[in-house]
């Protein structure tokens, strides 16, 4: 499994929609999102070049034909010498993998699975990092919504249930100037490597986004509700609130939107812990983050924020 150091923190990036945020804070429920519902239109889906080797897809043809067909086989073996029987099964087996090479050219295997990952799976995307422009313009309207910050060394974070367990607990985002095209039968390659290309890779386009990920089955949700803009059901997993270490308030977040978040978090005991924080932008369009004082109401837009903030006006 990858070794690769977890940062500090980790940050969602929320759209000004209070509905989003405060199922987070109020109700301790976060949304995996299928695949489908993201930006990257690629999520998942990897460039399958060919199904497998022809030997390894006649293998499993093989398998399969004596697993499904047992007692036919087994009449094949009783009624033929030896050496005819096993050439009768493997012309049979050879007739099955051309009909699944078929299939995966015609691409409907390669349609199912994709519609699996949609169905059964959602992720949690977060980020390293908390001063990347792209990030609050793409993802909270342009400084207009709020960031909440995670402790990734809660055991909520680390979930595995198996050492080989590539879902439940955080894993990098790899990036790649070009996804490489992969079988998509491949019984030589190592599994982590093999579903670390499948699950956790993007090209590098989407670098920017600095992304660490969670993979749960919706078997695991708490909550569906929905559905979304998407027509998507919407599944929300339970948090706790030793996960949760900070609300960022963008630079541009509206005074409704702070105020109401704030109220929730300072009325619920459980959540006492947490700190509050300001984006701010100076006239040069960089970022930094600094503390905001309780109820600090409305802000400006630009470095004169800082000051402003050290006022609690």
């Amino acid at each position: 499994m990858s070794t690769t150091t977890i940062p500090p923190a980790l940050y969602k990036y929320l759209a000004p929609d209070p509905d989003r945020a405060s199922q987070i804070l109020g109700k301790l429920r976060i949304r995996f999102s299928q695949v489908s519902v993201l930006n990257d239109i690629d999520e998942f889906q990897p460039q399958y070049n060919v199904f497998s080797t022809r030997a390894e897809t006649e293998k499993i043809a093989c398998e399969f034909l004596l697993r499904k067909y047992s007692t036919e086989c087994a009449n094949v073996y009783r009624k033929l010498p030896i050496g005819q029987a096993d050439q009768v099964i493997n012309e049979m087996a050879s007739n099955g993998a051309d009909n699944l090479e078929k299939s995966f050219q015609e691409g409907k295997i390669v349609r199912d699975l994709y519609a699996k990952y949609d169905r059964d799976y959602g992720l949690l995307s977060l980020s390293e990092t908390l001063t990347s422009k792209l990030m609050w313009s793409f993802y909270c309207d342009g400084g207009r919504g709020v960031v909440i910050e995670f402790a990734p060394s809660d055991a909520w974070f680390n979930g595995k249930t198996a050492d080989n367990d590539s879902f439940h607990h955080l894993r990098k985002v790899r990036y790649v100037d070009e996804r490489e095209p992969m079988y998509l039968l491949d019984t030589k390659t190592d599994v982590d490597k093999r579903e670390d290309a499948v699950l956790h890779t993007k090209t590098s386009e989407w670098e920017f986004e600095k992304e660490w990920r969670i993979i749960r089955n919706f078997t695991e949700a708490k909550e569906k509700v929905g559905p979304d803009d998407y027509g998507k059901d919407v599944w929300l997993f339970e948090i706790p609130p030793s996960a949760i270490r900070a609300v960022v308030f963008g630079y541009r977040a509206p005074p409704q939107l702070e105020a109401s978040l704030r109220e929730i978090v300072t009325t619920n005991v459980n959540l006492k812990h947490i700190v509050f924080r300001r984006a701010v932008r100076d006239v040069n369009g960089h970022i930094e983050v600094v503390s905001s004082l309780p109820d600090a109401g409305c802000h400006t837009h630009s470095r004169f924020s800082n000051e402003w903030d050290r006022k609690g006006e």
